[in-house]
């Protein structure tokens, strides 16, 4: 890590969210120690290990919406079942409300929910940030406030031997992507703290020189009228949690979520065979709905 400086980014307790609003804005990254009980996000790793193996283990199956992020890394899509329920306690928590309302206004809602890894041997990643400005080369690049904060939050200790993320503090307020100081900063984490970015900072993952998979959970916080498609697919599936745990939150929180998709269940399935139906065989279509109306049938 020569040539590094470590723990130059803003590290805040859970009760100065404001402070690190203000911090955020204008490093482009801050980092929230002890946001989260140990003991719960411990917990959710090893549900993440075993709903996603791939996560841990670069030859077991790999998750939903796999996503290559160089060499030996990976992201892809945990959903949010009964066994995680506690993973919506973390998303809705208050200092992430505080924040994300502070950079990104009061209809900020979330996109996506995952896993990234990166696996012994993943190399050093090039400098990038996670979408461009909302208008590259206008008078407004670089001027603009977040519209977008990805947010990780590790789920074992990270540290300069398995590799953490690099910023290039103040980029995300350049137009040519561009930072007032050029050395590059990192953080170490342990589980329960959360790291979040404007996706405008420029970046980097480390070298896992390690000889263990570093898992870390990401989520995507986002202004209202935004939808990333730069990084996933337009039919990936980004946010996906089961429904009663949705339904069950007051409403105030539950438009945080509004964006999830629900786990794939019996009723899930037959409504997409017949919008696939519906489409492509249209007079299929209205026959099996007639067939379906009829008295006595199974409707």
């Amino acid at each position: 890590m020569e040539g590094v400086a470590v723990d130059q980014i803003g590290r805040f307790g859970p009760h100065q969210a404001s402070e690190a609003a203000i911090r955020l804005a204008r490093d482009g990254v801050i980092v929230f120690e002890r946001l989260f009980d140990p003991a719960v996000v411990l917990s959710i790793a090893d549900h993440v290990r075993r709903r996603v193996p791939g996560a841990y283990d670069p030859d077991a199956p790999r998750p939903e919406d796999y996503l290559s992020v160089g060499t030996k890394r990976m992201n892809g899509l945990v959903p949010i079942d009964g066994s995680m329920a506690p993973a919506i306690d973390m998303l809705l928590n208050p200092a992430l409300d505080i924040l994300f309302s502070a950079a990104l206004g009061r209809d900020w809602v979330y996109e996506s929910f995952g896993v990234i890894s990166s696996f012994p041997g993943a190399t050093t990643q090039g400098y990038h940030a996670d979408d461009a400005h909302l208008f590259p080369g206008s008078a407004f690049a670089g001027s603009l406030p977040a519209y977008a904060l990805t947010i990780s939050i590790p789920l074992i200790e990270v540290n300069g031997i398995n590799g953490g993320t690099e910023f290039l503090l103040g980029t995300h307020l350049s137009s040519t992507g561009e930072g007032a100081n050029d050395t590059p900063v990192t953080s170490p984490l342990l589980p329960g703290d959360c790291m979040i970015w404007d996706y405008m900072v420029r970046h980097r993952g480390q070298a896992n020189n390690s000889d263990k998979a570093r898992p870390m959970l990401y989520l995507t916080a986002c202004r209202s009228f935004w939808s990333d498609s730069k990084n996933f697919r337009p039919d990936a599936r980004k946010l996906v949690i089961e429904r009663d745990l949705v339904w069950s939150l007051p409403a105030a929180s539950r438009k945080r979520l509004k964006r999830f998709k629900p786990l794939p269940g019996l009723g899930t399935g037959l409504r997409s065979i017949s919008r696939v139906i519906g489409w492509y065989a249209p007079g299929l279509h209205q026959g099996l709905l007639k067939l379906l109306r009829r008295p006595g049938s199974l409707r």
